[in-house]
């Protein structure tokens, strides 16, 4: 079922789940030592999809700056190949067209989803650059 909520109607629970989700599989099994966990999280709004009271796959969406960005796009990992991450990314634009209907939305997609992206309307900017200590590209909705 999916959920958007803002930081302070998340419970301790969803809150633990994010941290969880996230921590397993940027920091773990991408084996990146970077800081998770951030000041955009009390900020933006958190996209998550839960089955059987477990979050398979998250986002959060944020102003950063003149745009709006969304990030740590994750699906759990015995949720993947079935078509989820797709899933999610028109739940992130959906999302982003009832809350945030005019802004211009601007991503750092890791390099090797560039064509992922591609694929609902974004287009890269510039060269490859790092962002939390991995390749990264800057992508612009079309």
């Amino acid at each position: 079922m999916w959920q958007v909520k803002q930081f302070s109607e998340l419970s301790t629970e969803e809150l633990f789940q994010i941290y969880q989700l996230r921590s397993a599989v940027f920091v773990v099994e991408q084996d990146r030592l970077y800081q998770d966990v951030d000041v955009h999280d009390k900020e933006c709004l958190h996209l998550m999809n839960v089955e059987n009271n477990q979050l398979v796959s998250y986002a959060r969406i944020f102003m950063e700056g003149d745009h709006l960005t969304f990030g740590r796009v994750v699906i759990a990992k015995d949720h993947r190949g079935i078509g989820m991450g797709s899933e999610l990314v028109k739940q992130i634009l959906k999302t982003i067209k009832k809350y945030y209907p005019d802004e211009k939305v601007e991503i750092h997609a890791e390099d090797y989803v560039q064509h992922f992206y591609e694929k609902f309307g974004f287009k890269r900017i510039g060269d490859i650059i790092s962002f939390n200590n991995s390749p990264h590209v800057k992508m612009v909705l079309q």
